[in-house]
């Protein structure tokens, strides 16, 4: 069972919520604020039923329930945070479910392709083109009910002989392109399926130190994949809890147990891959025969949006979502441009913001104008970097009479950072 780490979400200003976007989020919010109202009724089985009624709504009402302020009632307050609190982690336990596939048939492999996005929400790109491979659609027949995203994602691209190229340039996205003659099959060969990740060894390599014979030593290199909807920033490999067994049952011991590996993983990375340091057996070992391990992967949750209208009179105003908490500190001028100063701080960033902060330097951050057009950022200066905050000043251009009076400053973070942890036992790997 996934393990993760929650970060309890909070809302607006109580008794506002945030705009619905559709006509299915107007029924929500509808919903939402009939029910708030009575947390606070006189009769205790009204305020229970209320409580689950607001929890069966499930995370999309999350954004629309109200934040609680030194005005809000005590039940109110206590009962908004316990459905805040299981909101958030049916969201979690969504987002870090592994996706399933269902999907069976004759059908061309483009549409294939596309029954996996639109059951999995993994968005899929045919790169063939690119490498000036030939960009056929055969028909495939395929037999899946409720298979896992990777073994069915494998099983389809096993039949139609094409392969996944890691080194892409799309964001949130596999591209897929023609396989080699000589290459091996992905379903059924030495991958492991674990949750979200698909972990397979693509290179073993002995290095024989001809001066000290204590330094022989094998490196396994293996190739880290996950369901592209979710956006990995750091995966941790604790070399201490690393198990290797030959074909005799005998232990291969395991170099630098004290450390944990940690690959940082680019924006548009949909694979990372894992050296695994080794000693090198006795001559008479052939196979590595099992390879045991963990994996924690920290992981970006759900992205919330956080607006601040007249941003010109803002002055160290505050907004929390799923554990983060986005203040604007200042609008100035500062010379022909306008800066606009602010700090995200997260409850447990759980070292995503140590080693690995790129991605918050990545977030979106823009102006609307009265009339709902978009003002992006001139650049930006990091003004403070700690284990759980950054801070930012971001530069905005208006021309030479233009101020920030009647803008509206919207700025984009994932809210929630998940730990998962990944378990995988990787196969009779024969040793070089």
């Amino acid at each position: 069972m996934l393990t993760t780490l929650l970060l309890l979400a909070s809302g607006l200003a109580f008794g506002q919520t945030a705009l619905p976007a559709t006509a299915a989020d107007s029924q929500l919010k509808a919903k939402v604020d009939q029910l708030v109202p009575q947390l606070d009724s006189n009769e205790a089985a009204k305020r229970d039923a209320a409580e689950k009624e607001l929890i069966a709504l499930g995370p999309e009402a999350l954004p629309l329930l109200p934040a609680t302020g030194p005005r809000t009632p005590a039940e109110v307050r206590v009962r908004l945070s316990r459905v805040r609190a299981a909101l958030v982690k049916a969201e979690v336990e969504a987002v870090t479910r592994p996706a399933v596939v269902s999907l069976s048939g004759e059908m061309p492999v483009s549409q294939a392709m596309a029954e996996l996005t639109r059951q999995t929400g993994n968005k899929l790109v045919d790169y063939r083109e690119r490498f000036n491979q030939e960009v056929s659609d055969p028909k495939i027949k395929v037999a899946l009910e409720k298979v896992p995203f990777w073994q069915a994602l494998d099983t389809v691209l096993d039949a139609a002989n094409l392969t996944i190229y890691n080194f892409d340039d799309e964001k949130s996205a596999l591209a897929y392109t023609s396989r080699g003659d000589n290459a091996a099959p992905r379903l059924g060969g030495r991958a492991s399926y674990s949750g979200l990740f698909r972990l397979e060894p693509v290179k073993i390599e002995a290095t024989r130190d001809l001066k000290n014979s204590a330094l022989h030593s094998l490196k396994l290199t293996v190739d880290a994949a996950w369901e592209p909807r979710v956006r990995p920033i750091v995966l941790e490999v604790p070399l201490a809890e690393l198990a290797v067994k030959d074909e005799n049952g005998g232990e291969i011991s395991v170099d630098q147990t004290e450390r944990t590996l940690e690959v940082p993983v680019e924006v548009n990375n949909a694979a990372v891959e894992i050296e695994l340091p080794l000693a090198a057996p006795e001559w008479s070992v052939k196979t590595l025969a099992s390879i045991q391990g963990k994996i924690t992967a920290v992981v970006l949750g759900k992205v919330e949006s956080f607006e601040f209208a007249g941003i010109d009179k803002a002055n160290g105003v505050s907004q929390e979502r799923g554990g983060a908490t986005v203040t604007v500190e200042s609008c100035r001028k500062n010379g022909d441009i306008y800066d606009i100063s602010m700090r995200v701080r997260f409850d447990r960033a759980a070292n995503a913001l140590e080693s690995h902060r790129g991605w918050v330097l990545e977030n979106e951050c823009y102006l609307l104008d009265p009339k709902g057009n978009r003002k992006g950022h001139d650049g930006y200066d990091a003004t403070l970097l700690a284990n759980n905050e950054v801070g930012m000043a971001y530069k905005f251009d208006l021309g030479e009479k233009g101020t920030p009076a009647g803008y509206k400053l919207v700025y984009r973070t994932a809210a929630a950072i998940i730990k998962i942890p990944v378990e995988f036992e990787l196969k009779n790997i024969d040793r070089p």
